[in-house]
């Protein structure tokens, strides 16, 4: 698309051209040769960027080449202009074909020579810019200006001379300086009021400088059906707007985020760069959908806690219910310690009684074992009969004697068993008492533990009812919290980055390592608006502040997307205007100076140039912005400066070359001729050099048709008002001492004095 614009922008540029020389000479052949140089110009101004290009010696945009093109075409043809109309005034004075030549030739040769550095000089000074919109225009312009102005100086004066030989050049009209002539007499008749009118002529367009607003959007500057546009088009049909042109942070930590702890503090950044101005939404591994993650609130947590809580209401309540069934247990416990207790009151006195018994029983045992023994010991031999006897089994009364002695035998035994039954009687004796003492200790201890649990159950009641109001207000903070939506809060168990869908949500908003996280901000209008990047510059400080103090203090914060870029677009342009607006300034200057050989007079050039550009820019924020409703596009007011000081400049020289040249009859005199025989000339190269920026409305890129308005406003402008009213007004003035240090007579010199210096110069 820009190729195939910039091809007809030249063709149109070219019929503009045609028709505005046809007008102005009134002939075919005139305008034709004129035509011709242009052209050669131009083929020769592109051949050469062309080859330089091509051999990567310079780089160049499809912008800078329609640049390029009008800029050839332009300044080409004012010096065509230039060298015509002074041929042309030359043969009106009635000097002959070569004698006209020669004037021309000499009269404008450095006045082309001057407005070609200074063009190429100041279009030079943007390869010092840091953009490359700027810089790729530098170096291409420069060299085709040079390129133009070899050709001006060489291939023009070379059809001037060819044309003239047949009388191509020759005027149409007779000489007439009637209106200009006028213009001259009544600016140095009333300098100061003609300055005063002018200038304020031009401050109509200043005073709307100030509300000049660079739009970066470059949609509006391309034509709908571009498959582009048309695409940001649906989005805008079915998205927010400036959907597609989203701005991204990104957080570098040196850990590891992917936990509870660094999860809040990245939530905060989100929450605190989604409040600033003109965030209409954030996207993050905390947002996905631009909103808090579902129920990943602290208050939420609350709210499950207190459902939990009446869940277990029912079981605490029943468990209370049961203190009484527990109660009643341990009272009936205790009625049956004590009887216990009672009953073993008996068994003790029981014991007591067996306790002596047993002793009386043992005493028995060992008399019995005593007087057996004697008998034994008398009876032994007797004894042995009866176990020596073979046949004793058979014997009725031998087998009852031996069962005898066998059954004194077992006294001892008898003796050592009621021993023991009288230790376990002492024992039992001893232990009963204190059993049923043990027995009413416990007897009372579960009346204590009866009352115990009668007092908890009492107690309990009361404290169910305020646990279920307390897990009642818990859901109901939850529940509030979560579906309003707020952002404070933000707490994720750890158990969720376990969640096969938070799992995505991390690989999408979290890089593998787990060291950086990002955030996608959507503007809340505009993006590329000025509105939309001076929210854009409050990201940045937003998100510092938030991680102050956290477990993300000192993590490195970075912010890109549309809306930041052309923050640093803004920075960079601002800079790079600038550095250009100074070394052209400079460079201008220092052009001028060696022109006019006068610091008053370079000065007063490049500042009535910077006031009637502020006047041009004003106008075309005037027109564009308030009455058309379209912003100028960021591009046009560096470019547009540079561009139009430099051309500016160059009707200015003209003027002042020519009044210089004249001054010889006075300064007032010479002021008023260099208005006259300038002004034509002058106003005719402005009027064809804006109409030839004004083609660039034809071009499919709308900021080229932009930049070109303005250009030509701007130099109808310097025309029409600048190099007419207020830089004469201003010689006027300033007399003598506009041409400062040079020394130039006021007056013109007494014929005496005259005659006298051309003798001396003779010598």
């Amino acid at each position: 698309m820009g190729n195939q614009s910039m091809i007809r922008l030249m063709y149109v540029t070219i019929v503009i051209i045609t028709v505005m020389l046809l007008i102005v000479y009134r002939s075919f052949a005139t305008a034709f040769l004129t035509l011709l140089i242009v052209m050669v110009e131009l083929s020769c101004g592109r051949g050469v960027v062309a080859f330089l290009a091509y051999h990567k010696l310079i780089g160049i945009s499809v912008f800078a080449s329609n640049i390029l093109v009008s800029l050839i075409l332009g300044a080409g043809t004012d010096y065509a202009i230039f060298l015509i109309g002074r041929y042309q005034e030359a043969r009106h004075a009635g000097e002959d074909r070569e004698t006209a030549y020669y004037s021309a030739v000499k009269g404008v040769s450095h006045v082309i020579l001057g407005s070609g550095l200074a063009i190429a000089g100041a279009t030079f000074c943007l390869q010092f810019t840091r953009l490359n919109y700027f810089n790729t225009m530098g170096l291409p312009c420069a060299a085709a200006t040079l390129v133009a102005v070899a050709a001006s100086l060489t291939f023009g004066p070379a059809m001037l001379a060819l044309g003239s030989r047949f009388g191509v050049f020759e005027p149409k009209v007779k000489a007439g300086h009637g209106i200009w002539r006028k213009v001259g007499t009544v600016t140095v008749r009333w300098p100061g009021r003609i300055l005063v009118v002018s200038s304020v002529v031009v401050m109509i367009g200043s005073i709307t400088l100030p509300t000049y607003k660079p739009n970066y959007n470059d949609r509006i500057y391309i034509a709908d059906d571009v498959p582009a546009n048309q695409g940001y088009a649906a989005a805008d049909r079915h998205f927010p707007v400036s959907k597609l042109n989203s701005d991204m942070l990104m957080i570098e930590s040196d850990h590891d985020m992917r936990n509870s702890t660094d999860m809040i503090a990245l939530d905060k950044v989100a929450r605190e760069v989604f409040h600033t101005p003109g965030v209409a939404m954030i996207q993050s591994v905390t947002r996905p959908l631009g909103t808090p993650l579902e129920h990943s609130s602290f208050t939420y947590t609350m709210g499950t806690m207190g459902t939990k809580i009446n869940e277990l209401i029912p079981f605490l309540t029943d468990l209370t219910d049961r203190f009484t069934q527990m109660a009643d247990i341990t009272d009936r416990m205790a009625t049956l310690m004590r009887q216990q207790q009672e009953l073993t009151g008996q068994q003790a006195g029981a014991s007591h009684i067996s306790l002596k018994g047993a002793q009386e029983l043992k005493d028995v045992t060992v008399t019995m074992r005593d007087t057996l023994a004697n008998f034994d010991d008398q009876f032994r031999p007797l004894r042995n009969y009866f176990y020596w006897e073979p046949h004793c089994a058979d014997i009725p009364m031998c087998w009852a004697m031996r069962s005898l002695f066998d059954m004194t035998d077992q006294v001892d035994s008898m003796t050592d068993a009621v021993d023991d039954s009288l230790k376990a009687a002492v024992i039992q004796d001893a232990v009963t008492p204190q059993l049923v003492e043990v027995i009413g200790k416990s007897a009372a201890e579960l009346d204590n533990m009866r009352k115990v649990v009668l007092t908890e159950q009492s107690t309990m009641r009361p404290m169910l009812t305020q646990m279920n109001e307390l897990g009642r207000q818990m859901m109901d903070l939850g529940y509030a919290f979560d579906s309003s939506k707020n952002d404070e809060f933000f707490y994720l168990p750890p158990e969720a980055f376990d969640n096969p869908y938070f799992q995505i949500d991390l690989k999408y908003f979290v890089s593998p390592d787990g060291k950086s996280a990002r955030y996608m901000i959507y503007h809340d209008g505009e993006a590329l608006s000025p509105e939309g990047i001076d929210h854009a510059q409050a990201y940045l400080p937003a998100a510092k502040e938030a991680l102050k103090g956290t477990t993300l203090a000192g993590s490195r914060v970075y912010l890109g997307g549309a809306a930041a870029t052309y923050w640093d677009i803004q920075d960079a342009t601002k800079t790079d205007l600038l550095i250009a607006a100074i070394a052209a300034f400079a460079l201008i200057f220092l052009v001028m100076l060696l022109i006019t050989r006068s610091v008053v007079a370079a000065l007063v050039i490049v500042g009535t140039v910077a006031f009637s550009y502020s006047g041009a820019f004003g106008l075309s924020v005037l027109v564009w912005q308030h009455f058309l409703g379209i912003p100028l596009s960021w591009l046009n007011l560096p470019i547009t400066f540079i561009i139009l000081v430099a051309v500016g400049s160059d009707y200015n020289l003209l003027l002042i070359s020519r009044y210089l040249e004249e001054s010889k009859a006075g300064l007032n005199t010479g002021l008023i001729r260099a208005v006259a025989n300038s002004g034509k000339v002058v106003t005719t190269a402005g009027i064809v050099f804006a109409a030839t920026m004004m083609a660039m409305l034809s071009s499919d890129l709308l900021s080229v048709g932009q930049l070109g308005s303005i250009i030509g406003l701007g130099l109808l402008l310097d025309t029409l008002i600048v190099r007419s009213f207020i830089t004469p007004a201003i010689a006027r003035l300033l007399g003598p001492l506009f041409w400062w240090p040079r020394l130039i007579r006021s007056r013109p010199a007494p014929a005496q004095y005259r005659e006298t210096k051309r003798r001396k110069l003779r010598r």
